[in-house]
């Protein structure tokens, strides 16, 4: 199962949820449009007699309904939404794309979401399994080589949140994902080319591989908006501390709903 995860304050989820499913529909849409053939088809019903165009009605009722592209899955954990996107709308892409969009126009396009983490496939929260998931799911990004047949050797970070589940630890899946990815590639927190995204909610374990992760400021709505504002004007002293403050107030808050979130 693909999709995307969605932090947001407690108790606003079934806002960020709406939020979420319009804002990921607009731009997953815009980059996978629809393969309709209705308005083809609804063409040629002039050409028909009356008998054969309520035959053909009649067959496309009884024609299997389309999965919906979005559609929103309980995690039943504060903060987190999950919206489930089935194919052909790939969950990195359409998120990497809505991100840089942001960084460069600064226009907000969320009032509830803070955060989006694209989810490639999931598994249960088990060692064998999450290695067996990652195994696959690294195959087209660390086995990549250059026209002499080399590997192409990667930088590449781990980005790893376990939420309400006692079975399994952050470091063991940070390791195990670490030696999946194989050898000749290289760890660089700074500087990662690739952030493989591993998140834990109670049984379920969501991963992804990205790019640019730290460039979009870990894919954190909030922190992107103003990472491209340059003052022109000085700013005064008494105001830069006011606002230095508020931030740091804000950031301790975020660690404490983190902290009970982790801990519930």
């Amino acid at each position: 199962m693909a999709g995307v995860l969605v932090m947001c304050s407690r108790g606003k989820e079934s806002r960020a949820v709406k939020e979420a499913l319009d804002v990921l529909g607009r731009y997953g849409d815009k980059l996978y449009p629809s393969q309709d053939n209705d308005a083809s088809e609804d063409s040629n019903d002039e050409e028909l007699d009356l008998e054969a165009s309520i035959a053909k009605e009649v067959a496309a009722l009884k024609k299997p309904a389309s999965k919906k592209r979005y559609s929103n899955i309980t995690t039943a954990t504060d903060c987190v939404a999950f919206i489930r996107i089935n194919p052909p709308v790939n969950p990195s892409k359409v998120v990497h794309h809505m991100l840089t969009e942001l960084k460069e126009t600064q226009k907000y396009m969320t009032r509830y979401i803070s955060r989006f983490l694209p989810v490639e496939k999931t598994c249960n929260a088990h060692l064998s399994d999450i290695e067996a998931t990652a195994k696959a799911l690294f195959e087209p990004h660390f086995s990549q080589k250059d026209s002499e047949g080399n590997l192409i050797s990667r930088k590449f970070a781990v980005a790893c949140r376990v939420r309400n589940c006692t079975k399994i630890d952050r470091m063991s899946i940070i390791n195990a994902l670490a030696a999946t990815v194989g050898p000749g590639h290289k760890v660089d927190l700074q500087e990662p080319e690739l952030t493989i995204i591993a998140e834990v909610c109670k049984t379920v374990c969501m991963l992804s591989v990205v790019d640019d992760f730290n460039e979009l400021k870990k894919y954190n709505v909030e922190s992107i908006l103003g990472s491209n504002k340059k003052s022109e004007t000085p700013v005064p002293a008494a105001a830069a501390a006011a606002t230095a403050s508020s931030t740091k107030e804000a950031e301790v808050e975020a660690d404490k709903n983190v902290e009970t979130n982790e801990s519930s």
